[in-house]
């Protein structure tokens, strides 16, 4: 259910962001409401996993193979190297399944 959730918030939070940058759409926004949406993403999308990662973590030796632990991390260090929002959530989310199906 949860990563019905995740998936259907990304999804809706992605076309609205879309909507506005879509070169058809005769909408102008000023400098300043854009430079505001190009933080509600990565906003969005850290207050929905902050729970989920930080949730289940635990302070002894397992944790260190908690997937939502090593995802999170990784996320994290990909949004310091990568400047591209999508490709950061959608590598994390592929590390993420990879490590839970190999732990």
């Amino acid at each position: 259910m949860s990563y019905d959730l995740i998936f259907l918030m990304a999804l809706i939070t992605f076309f609205m962001r879309y909507a506005f940058f879509m070169e058809k759409l005769p909408v102008k926004l000023d400098m300043r409401v854009q430079r505001f949406l190009s933080f509600t993403a990565p906003c969005i999308l850290t207050a929905m996993a902050a729970p989920i990662v930080f949730g289940e973590v635990t302070f002894n030796t397992h944790d260190l193979t908690n997937p939502f632990l090593l995802g999170g991390i990784l996320a994290i260090v990909l949004s310091l190297l990568v400047k591209n929002t999508l490709i950061v959530v959608l590598a994390s989310m592929g590390a993420f399944f990879l490590l839970k199906t190999l732990l």
